[in-house]
């Protein structure tokens, strides 16, 4: 994966937020791909409905999910109104939503684990604080699925949308020496 390295932090920040949303602005390339498939003969029509199905579905969720799951747990007791607020599912709502967020949670722990032992045994000049803090920063991922996910990609297919071409930007990398 190409990593962003800036000066300072919030550069790198910047830079993260900006190469996040110039990859989203790949789905500029899914009319090209579904003309494609259907020009093709040689494409059989299970690939030629399923390729195309996971791309803009892909890019599609790239940019609601986070969103959808972050919003629409509470959404419906706030939009609902009082006839809503007074059926079972209203009632249940709250319950439903913590059990799905306790099993989404139980996924990021086992990702947690995962990550954590497929890192390089750690150098001798870290210290134990510093491997601490990689596995604490998995806190931030709900965070920055939505900062660093959903944002720049509805940010880039807007841009799609409205023909506010973005151009071609590097990704600036900078070397920290000692």
């Amino acid at each position: 994966m190409d990593s962003c390295a800036a000066e300072s932090f919030w550069q790198t920040v910047f830079n993260q937020y900006k190469q996040q949303r110039r990859w989203a602005w790949g789905s500029e390339n899914i009319p090209y791909l579904l003309f494609g498939c259907i020009k093709n003969k040689k494409i059989s029509l299970d690939k030629k409905i399923s390729y195309p199905f996971f791309l803009i579905e892909g890019f599609w969720a790239w940019g609601t999910n986070a969103l959808l799951i972050f919003f629409l747990g509470w959404l419906p007791l706030f939009l609902g109104g009082r006839e809503f607020n007074a059926t079972v599912l209203a009632y249940s709502l709250p319950n439903i939503t913590q059990l799905l967020m306790t099993i989404s949670l139980g996924g990021l722990f086992i990702c947690i684990i995962i990550s954590t032992l497929l890192l390089t045994p750690r150098p001798s000049h870290y210290s134990r604080w510093k491997s601490f803090s990689m596995i604490v920063q998995w806190i931030f991922v709900p965070v920055t699925f939505i900062v660093f996910g959903a944002i720049p990609a509805i940010d880039a297919q807007t841009r799609l949308m409205l023909g506010k071409y973005m151009g071609f930007w590097v990704t600036e990398k900078v070397r920290k020496t000692k």
